[in-house]
């Protein structure tokens, strides 16, 4: 069985910081700006899609 792409992880221990607050933040909103870009490309090139048609 080949080896799986994502790994399950534990939770942390009890007591153990999850990490500085603003580093959490900055992927969050790093990863929600790269989606709203590959949803407005992907809908931009569908539009262009149906009016060459």
């Amino acid at each position: 069985m080949p080896d799986p792409v994502f790994r399950p992880v534990e939770p942390l221990p009890n007591g153990e910081p999850e990490g500085p607050l603003g580093k959490r933040i900055s992927w969050f909103v790093g990863i929600a700006l790269a989606s709203m870009l590959v949803v407005a490309a992907v809908a931009y090139a569908m539009r262009a899609l149906l009016f060459i048609g």
